[in-house]
């Protein structure tokens, strides 16, 4: 009898719609809410290319370093902060690597043997000389990692590729890829 008396007097039946659709509208986001948090984040997965080979997810990405260690196992602090000032190593698909590096860049030729990036004797090495005001040893510390001469591995589980590095005497890098700007 109370149900019908609210709905009999207009205003009553308005506050009682209104609260109903409030209450509607509250279930329905929650739903929403636990929809998303279920299937993670709102952001979608970055798609990157999906060579088939080592070799091809290597030269499909330009890598930005994310760690290194020195052959004693501690970490190289001068590279702290390398990817946000635009470090980065390139191999291209016709056998040239590049390293930028703040200032300057260096580069040469290299293959690959079994599991690892070697230096291709046909085509010197070159590097820049400009000189560095700021940023002069994290760009040391970068051309001093081991890239070329060591083995390597490309871990695609994540939303981007990591690239792992390791050199014969245990200094290891780790880099980041994000996919290759065009050639220009």
């Amino acid at each position: 009898m109370g149900i019908i008396a609210l709905a009999a007097h207009p205003l009553r039946q308005g506050v009682v719609m209104h609260r109903t659709c409030s209450a509607v509208a509250l279930v329905a986001a929650l739903a929403a809410c636990a929809q998303a948090s279920s299937t993670g984040s709102k952001r979608p997965v970055p798609t990157y290319p999906q060579p088939q080979t080592q070799t091809g997810l290597l030269r499909a990405f330009d890598w930005y370093p994310l760690t290194a260690t020195d052959a004693q196992g501690h970490r190289v602090r001068e590279l702290r902060g390398a990817r946000k000032r635009g470090l980065m190593a390139r191999f291209r698909d016709d056998g040239a690597y590049e390293l930028k590096g703040v200032c300057n860049t260096t580069g040469g030729a290299y293959r690959i043997e079994g599991e690892r990036i070697v230096h291709d004797q046909r085509i010197d090495a070159v590097q820049t000389v400009a000189g560095c005001r700021h940023g002069a040893m994290m760009e040391r510390a970068f051309f001093a990692q081991p890239l070329i001469g060591a083995r390597f591995s490309i871990d695609t589980q994540g939303r981007a590729p990591i690239l792992r590095v390791a050199a014969d005497d245990g200094a290891r890098m780790e880099l980041i890829g994000l996919p290759a700007a065009p050639a220009r």
